[in-house]
């Protein structure tokens, strides 16, 4: 793979972690708000659980920019990490799904 190549599948990469970490802020954001105020001891702990791992995996999000912005990966582990950042949200996007139904019943 040639060094230019490298630079734009790296600033890609960049680009995409980008989005999902503007949509990991906005998650926590709308979690912080009062609509999403647990209703009992059960959703409190279910809802902490979700707002500690939108906030962990937004402080990994922000290490993985430093290391790609200053090159300290190779594209593929940089590649590896950035899909290990997005099935994350995935999770974490499904257990706010599974918290807003039970706290709707």
């Amino acid at each position: 793979m040639n060094t230019s190549a490298t630079i734009n599948d790296t600033d890609q990469l960049v680009m995409r972690l980008e989005r999902n970490h503007r949509c990991v802020l906005r998650m926590v954001r709308k979690l912080n708000s009062y609509q999403f105020e647990p209703k009992n001891y059960d959703g409190f702990v279910k809802l902490q659980d979700i707002k500690s791992g939108f906030e962990n995996l937004a402080k990994e999000q922000m290490l993985l920019f430093n290391e790609l912005q200053n090159q300290n990966l190779h594209f593929y582990p940089a590649l590896d990490k950035v899909k290990a950042s997005l099935k994350k949200f995935n999770v974490l996007e499904q257990k706010v799904a599974a918290y807003i139904l039970d706290s709707h019943h």
